[in-house]
């Protein structure tokens, strides 16, 4: 009972810890977005959106899925981490040399030289971020997030202050990637702060077959699932050039990206937990669906309050010369409100170790999200936008069968627990749609998510599932106290 309560301290106080990081890596990000939007053009956006593409895919293979390994394994010694570590470098310095050769052709491809000069550059980031990896690892699979949250604050406070000088001083789309160079600099530092553990030169690889296998078919998910994250930006600026594809990667940093930073981070709570109650299933099935229920009364209300207010919203935060990308933010926010629990499924294969069935399941999304791309694009980067969100509402079904299938998560829940949020923007489009009008955009973003979230809760009070969950989550609360202050309070 002891240890039980010991996880669910460390378990809250991380997520609270993360929490608060990530509530300052948000706004540093759309801080650095709504500041350097206002200094740099949308071209200059869409140079380093042409960039992206390639950069992801380069560092899906850089990390070959280690770091989750290295999180759900039983056992790890230090010459399994050792040997990791000098797989990450070797493949970062091959990722670096492939990013420097196919610069020119980047930029051939896209008729576009800039493109080509930020691809040769970026190999230099890459090779910085490869010296973190195992050190972030291990920091995670010691649940040590707040060492974890500490770097967070860091990096985004830190970037954010160096993006804004650097767009001041160069005025150019390079301001975009030494902001990006930066962070993983101090990212880096950070981690080897924090961490102890140290390589030594020379590796056996013997052991680490295990752990290379299961990161293996985790980099085929994330192999497959990049194409469908990132082939949007290339195919609107083949077809429709740096401007345009400017205003959706803009639309997207300002709604994907920031429900992507909430996920992230609470999978690094989330996934060792798991692991360690994989094989006790009714512990396992009810830290879930709590921390499903969780995330779907913070998140989507207020996804739900800003697509209400897109019109409003994005000239407001980017300029007007923004304007155009208004209806390209709603239709992002509609997807990001569908991916928001199924983003969390990703727990559910990699804590059960059925990584093999995510990358099946990564290559049909996939298909299905490239598809749509293709098709929107007819209509230009609003239909992208467009179709994006309807290939993702038509996977629900299958993506919540395949992933609760052999786990004690029923396919029921992932639909029930949304419900109460996609009341609560029913409720907050019903007010804004009532008295919003003539409210300037301030006021009108106050009424919508401040409705939302009240149409919400009282949504989740209605049920006694929802009530207990609520209650259970207030409870587990009271873990943010000091040890003192509990025992005091439990004391009376």
């Amino acid at each position: 009972m002891a240890r039980t309560e010991d996880m669910g301290r460390r378990a809250t106080r991380g997520v609270a810890s993360t929490a608060v990081a990530q509530l300052v890596k948000v706004f540093a990000t759309m801080a650095t977005t709504i500041v350097v939007a206002r200094i740099l053009s949308p071209s200059d956006y869409g140079v380093a959106a042409m960039v992206a593409p390639l950069t992801g895919l380069i560092m899906t293979f850089q990390n070959l899925g280690f770091a989750q390994a290295v999180v759900q394994a039983r056992e790890l010694d230090p010459e399994h981490s050792n040997a990791l570590f000098w797989l990450n470098v070797l493949v970062s310095v091959v990722a670096a040399l492939v990013m420097v050769a196919l610069a020119p052709a980047v930029g051939a491809f896209y008729g576009d030289a800039r493109a080509g000069y930020v691809t040769a550059a970026t190999g230099l980031t890459i090779l910085i971020t490869g010296l973190k990896l195992q050190h972030q690892a291990l920091l995670n699979r010691e649940m040590r997030f707040h060492a974890l949250s500490v770097n967070d604050v860091v990096v985004a406070i830190g970037t954010f202050v160096l993006t804004a000088a650097a767009a001041l001083a160069l005025k150019s789309y390079w301001a975009i990637w030494l902001g990006t160079l930066l962070n993983a600099a101090i990212s880096t530092a950070m981690m080897w702060r924090a961490c102890a553990w140290r390589p030594r030169l020379g590796a056996s690889f013997s052991g680490v077959r295990k752990l290379v296998v299961f990161g293996a078919n985790l980099t085929g998910f994330n192999l497959v699932n990049f194409f469908a994250r990132n082939l949007d930006n290339v195919i609107i600026a083949k077809a429709e050039g740096a401007d345009a594809v400017g205003l959706y990667d803009r639309s997207y940093k300002l709604m994907l990206f920031p429900l992507q930073n909430i996920n992230q981070p609470l999978s690094r709570v989330m996934l060792p937990v798991l692991s360690r109650v994989r094989d006790e299933p009714e512990r396992y099935r009810r830290v879930y669906e709590l921390a499903l229920r969780a995330l779907a009364l913070v998140s989507m209300p207020g996804i739900l309050a800003a697509a209400i207010c897109s019109e409003q919203l994005v000239p407001f935060l980017l300029g007007e010369r923004w304007a155009a990308a208004s209806p390209i933010f709603f239709w992002l926010s509609l997807t990001a409100i569908v991916q928001c629990v199924p983003n969390t499924t990703g727990w559910l294969y990699i804590s059960s170790g059925n990584t093999r069935r995510m990358m099946y399941w990564g290559v049909f999304s996939s298909a299905v999200s490239i598809a749509s791309f293709f098709i929107g694009v007819r209509w230009g980067a609003v239909g992208v936008a467009c179709a994006y969100f309807i290939g993702q509402l038509a996977s629900l079904p299958p993506l919540y069968h395949f992933a609760t299938r052999d786990t004690p998560i029923s396919q029921g829940f992932m639909y029930f627990v949304q419900l109460p949020s996609l009341l609560g923007g029913l409720f907050a489009w019903g007010i804004v749609a009532a008295v919003g009008q003539g409210l300037p955009t301030v006021g009108l973003l106050a009424l919508a998510v401040a409705s939302s979230y009240l149409g919400a809760v009282a949504a989740q009070a209605a049920t006694p599932g929802g009530r207990q969950a609520m209650a259970e989550m207030l409870r587990l609360a009271g873990n943010l106290l000091p040890d003192r202050l509990r025992r005091r309070k439990a004391a009376t």
